[in-house]
């Protein structure tokens, strides 16, 4: 079986688009640049996907429809959940490069990919801050919407602007150093705390 009837094809353009478009953004990704990344005949692409935009939206599905729940066995703690999930930004960056390209290349009332799925994601979370402040962990007077944005932030920041993280902290967002500080600054913030947890 070759690369192009392989059912891996699309799996493979969708990876090879990841880092095309987190490298270069929608417009300045090529097809054939995609379509040599996967190692398959650019028709492929074209057929899977209908044109480049239509890769796009796919990778950006693809990456949305992750599993976003906190595992049962994971720690419940709003610093531990911010501390991994700051790690996960850190060991896979496409995801937020994904983010910064599509909003440079479109406006910022533009219909998104999966938008409605979006929403309703933010959504959920808002609502579980709501709850975290109706038991009085979260102060009451806070605007969740602002607080889930904090939060976000706080998340993509290092990601996003790594020239502006490195000039700050003297180490590369690539720095397991800077991993670990970071992981630990979030897990002081949210609950005073400081150990790794994620060691254990």
């Amino acid at each position: 079986m070759t690369t192009n009837d392989s059912p891996t094809a699309r799996s493979r353009l969708l990876t090879a688009a990841a880092e095309e478009f987190a490298d270069k953004g929608i417009a300045g990704s090529r097809v054939d640049a995609i379509a040599a990344r996967a190692g398959v005949n650019k028709q492929l692409l074209y057929y899977y996907f209908g044109s480049k935009d239509g890769l796009f939206r796919a990778l950006l599905q693809l990456r949305l429809a992750r599993p976003k729940s906190v595992p049962a066995d994971e720690d419940p703690s709003t610093g531990e959940r911010m501390a991994k999930a700051a790690r996960r930004h850190l060991d896979d960056q496409n995801d937020i490069r994904l983010l910064m390209w599509e909003a440079l290349d479109s406006s910022s009332d533009a219909e998104m990919a999966e938008e409605e799925e979006r929403r309703a994601f933010y959504g959920e979370l808002i609502e579980r801050i709501r709850q975290a402040q109706a038991e009085g962990s979260i102060p009451s007077d806070l605007d969740p919407t602002q607080i889930l944005l904090t939060r976000i932030a706080q998340l993509m920041f290092p990601v996003a602007f790594p020239q502006i993280t490195r000039l700050v902290t003297g180490l590369s967002v690539d720095d397991p150093e800077f991993a670990e500080a970071r992981a630990t600054y979030l897990r002081r913030v949210y609950d005073g705390t400081d150990r790794d947890r994620s060691r254990t």
